[in-house]
Order: structure tokens, then C-alpha cells, then sequence
């Protein structure tokens, strides 16, 4: 079986499981949906343990099963679990909402997206419901 990261190679999978993350709250979906369009090739349990950093190596085909499942392209994905992100930085406070996020229980976690949704669709021209 082909992986992306050897076991101990930490720091990738650290991009992989930010990447995840951001990218689901964007699309506002949770793991169950994120395992349902994948088509099953990825359950919500094993994409929750790379968002938390638990899986240390990841599969090519659960790297593009998960792609499928988030609608975002392979490559980009996969450059994520390299730790190639393109672009730019993310803010440093951005990285510090996401350790408190983090340390939140998930009632919790799904009451500050409820509010950021809500203080997003505030922002004019802004239309957060997608």
C-alpha cells in the first residue's frame, strides 16, 4: 500500500488534518457527509482521527477517497499530506482560533460554527450559505 507520509513524519499530516478542517467548516458539512460522498471509501471515524492527528500515515486512495468526499481536487489534497499547501500563510490568530476550536467538546464546536455562520452571512455581499 502506497502512503503519502512515513510514521515519522509528523508535521504533513499536522497540514493534512488544518486543511480538512478549514475545508469542511467552508462547506459547513460534517464527517458523515464528507464519508457519505467519498462513496464509503472513507469512514467519518478514520477522517476525524486525521483531523485530531491521531492517523499518523494516510493512504493514496483514502487521500483521494477524502478528495472526492470534501470536493476539492486530488492535488491539492495530496499536497496538503505532503505539506506543500499553496498560497499564503494563514493569519496567526486564524491558527490560534482553530487550537482553542480544538479543545472545544463537539456540542461546543457546533455552537461557535453556528455563530460564525451567523456573524458571517452579517458581512455584506457575503453569501456564507454555501
Amino acid at each position: 500500500m502506497l502512503y503519502v507520509s512515513d510514521p515519522t513524519e509528523r508535521c504533513p499530516i499536522t497540514h493534512l488534518a488544518d486543511y480538512i478542517r478549514r475545508i469542511r467548516i467552508e462547506k459547513n458539512v460534517s464527517l458523515a457527509q464528507v464519508s457519505a460522498r467519498s462513496r464509503g471509501q472513507i469512514g467519518k471515524t478514520h477522517i476525524n482521527r486525521i483531523e485530531n492527528g491521531t492517523v499518523t500515515r494516510v493512504s493514496l486512495v483514502k487521500l483521494r477517497a477524502l478528495a472526492r468526499g470534501l470536493d476539492v481536487p486530488e492535488d491539492e489534497l495530496i499536497a496538503a499530506a505532503q505539506g506543500k499547501i499553496s498560497g499564503v500563510e494563514p493569519p496567526a490568530n486564524e491558527g490560534n482560533l482553530l487550537n482553542y476550536f480544538r479543545q472545544l467538546s463537539t456540542d461546543r464546536q457546533e455552537d461557535v460554527l453556528v455563530m460564525l455562520h451567523a456573524l458571517a452571512m452579517r458581512i455584506p455581499g457575503n453569501d456564507a450559505s454555501s
